[in-house]
């Protein structure tokens, strides 16, 4: 067990504690035993949560804790992005029209109610909070009962559950029980992230070091085998950074790669990793994203660097600081985390000499662009 792990645990014992003492825990319990079936291994399960590395993977355990406590016929955990609304992240017995990524405005709807009323809500109780009425975006998605997952007084997402076929009657306080459990993950979660990702960080840029990049990709090459999804790797380095060097000095191409790593923390979605490989190489860990997808969040990241007003940038062989890059992914281009590492760095050096600041597909591709860089 890893520090962080052991850590987990320990918060876990305190927080499932509190919560079995308390009433809400009691009376979901009672429900338990008066349907006869045994509650399952909660313990077990908060670990995983506490052990997530963020919302994106927290929610398949939030949603094995909803299955294995109520059997709903549907339940869908929603996450509040910065935009204000909710978007589906994943969900259980949900028609096949209802596409992950979903989205509905606050008061919207049941699932946009529970967000703008930010308290459990069963039945009756959606009706007396005013709002819109459900989104054609929604159809086909039944919830009579859900509760807001907060931390620290911010909206994480909503978890919504349809038809639960145990403890019907204690389905608000069971699903409530779950939401706070979640943001108290949730809070434990960020505590020890940022602990960890002190002793993880490069000291120059700010982003993750190689070792902590190997071990993330390992994690996600695995859960990409278990849960069949994929995942990308873009791979990119500045170009002539030999020259910026010798044009203006050690001191200005130090503060360069510190804005390189500033630019890409920005840049990236929640859950994807940034890390210096090494001297002026950076690569990003697209978890769970296509090809085209990781194609085209690279490409935003050349435009943005190249748009830059680096110091002294007008003294480069183009005239500008730009990065090249190569793209590859699992596992469409490769069968393990080595051989995606060697196909992004591959296509890499294709793109360094097809003449630089641009991007290139494994295999010399450029996915879902038609022309241009």
């Amino acid at each position: 067990m890893s520090w962080g792990a052991a850590v987990a645990a320990g918060i876990l014992i305190g927080l499932v504690a509190a919560w079995v003492l308390g009433a809400p825990a009691r009376r979901a319990r009672a429900a338990a035993e008066h349907d006869h079936s045994p509650l399952p291994d909660v313990a077990d399960l908060m670990g995983q949560m506490l052990a997530a590395s963020g919302r994106r993977t927290m929610v398949p355990v939030i949603l094995k804790l909803v299955e294995e406590l109520l059997e709903p016929e549907q339940a869908a955990v929603f996450v509040h992005r910065p935009d204000g609304k909710l978007a589906l992240a994943e969900g259980i017995g949900l028609p096949e029209t209802l596409a992950r990524g979903a989205e509905v405005a606050p008061g919207e709807g049941r699932i946009g109610r529970l967000g703008k009323a930010r308290r459990a809500l069963a039945e009756a109780e959606f009706d007396a909070i005013g709002g819109a009425p459900e989104p054609a975006s929604l159809a086909g998605l039944h919830v009579d009962v859900g509760a807001p997952i907060l931390a620290r007084d911010r909206l994480h997402g909503v978890i919504g559950v349809g038809r639960p076929r145990r403890r019907r009657a204690e389905a608000k306080t069971v699903v409530k029980m779950l939401a706070d459990l979640s943001g108290l993950a949730i809070v434990q979660v960020e505590k020890l992230k940022a602990i960890q990702e002190t002793a993880n960080k490069d000291g120059l840029t700010g982003v993750f070091n190689k070792r902590h990049f190997q071990e993330r990709l390992s994690a996600e090459i695995r859960r990409a085998e278990r849960d069949g999804l994929g995942v990308s790797l873009f791979l990119l380095d500045i170009d002539d950074f030999k020259n910026y060097n010798d044009t203006n000095g050690h001191v200005a191409g130090d503060e360069v790669l510190k804005k390189m790593g500033q630019l890409l923390r920005g840049s990236v979605r929640e859950d994807d990793i940034v890390a210096r490989y090494g001297g002026e190489e950076f690569v990003i860990l697209y978890p769970g994203a296509s090809k085209a997808l990781a194609y085209r969040l690279a490409q935003g990241l050349r435009r943005a660097v190249e748009s830059h007003p680096f110091a002294g940038a007008e003294h480069q062989p183009l005239g500008a600081v730009t990065i090249s890059g190569g793209v590859a992914s699992y596992p469409q281009d490769a069968r393990s985390e080595v051989e995606l590492i060697r196909a992004a760095d591959h296509a890499l050096y294709q793109a360094k000499n097809a003449g630089r600041n641009r991007i290139i597909g494994a295999g010399g591709s450029e996915p879902g662009v038609a022309g241009g860089r």
